[in-house]
């Protein structure tokens, strides 16, 4: 089987490594980047098999990651890369609703709520992309 590539798009450093450790553990290769539109240019030169990406960046004004996940759609090259958004703007904001995929408004194949289990979030990359535990072994 060949390796399946994964794009962390995150500006949290501690995220980025720990999401990295994990994922490269089970067999994934990983790349990241900490801006959004860095992640864009990254996605287009990769053409990553999934891509995990967070909501809120700081740093540089630059598009959030519900204006990135359309803008990924939207892209004729990378329309068909699968997105799973991992997030605290729920919790920070205080949004008492859950926030789920929409084809319009969140493109996106899940919304994964921050802090997340090593285990939630290695079932949610599997479902999407159609791999097993065994696999990578």
């Amino acid at each position: 089987m060949t390796q399946q590539h994964i794009l962390v798009i995150d500006d949290d450093v501690q995220m980025v490594d720990t999401v990295e450790t994990l994922l490269g553990s089970v067999g994934y290769e990983v790349s990241h980047a900490y801006l959004s539109l860095d992640g864009l240019e990254l996605a287009r030169e990769i053409k990553p098999d999934l891509i995990l990406l967070d909501v809120m960046f700081a740093g540089p004004p630059g598009p959030d990651g519900f204006e990135m996940a359309r803008q990924f759609r939207d892209d004729p090259d990378l329309k068909e890369i699968p997105i799973i958004m991992l997030s605290g703007v729920k919790k920070i904001l205080g949004i008492p609703y859950e926030i789920k995929p929409d084809d319009k408004w969140l493109p996106v194949k899940a919304f994964l709520e921050k802090p997340i289990k090593p285990a939630q979030l290695l079932e949610a990359i599997e479902k999407v992309l159609g791999r097993n535990e065994f696999d990578a072994r």
